[in-house]
């Protein structure tokens, strides 16, 4: 699988409640199945600000990460500014 579809699955499992606001690599190695286990590890370190990566990820402390682009907080902030 490639890794663009790990960030996908990492979304989706957001969307459907799966991993919490903040997650660490083992939690999305336990809901989004499918990749080597290193690849979790890395995947999320690198892509967070100040790598050379591309920046999807937040880390608050070592291995703890949430989504820049949270599909749930983002979903909820349109709903409050709607209604």
């Amino acid at each position: 699988m490639r890794k663009s579809m790990l960030l996908e699955n990492i979304k989706k499992a957001r969307i459907r409640g799966k991993i919490s606001y903040k997650f660490r690599p083992k939690d999305v190695q336990e809901k989004c199945p499918g990749f080597a286990r290193s690849t979790y590890y890395s995947f999320l370190s690198r892509h967070i600000h100040g790598k050379e990566y591309k920046e999807y990820f937040i880390r608050y402390s070592r291995g703890i990460y949430s989504l820049k682009d949270d599909p749930v907080v983002n979903e909820r902030s349109l709903l409050e500014f709607v209604s």
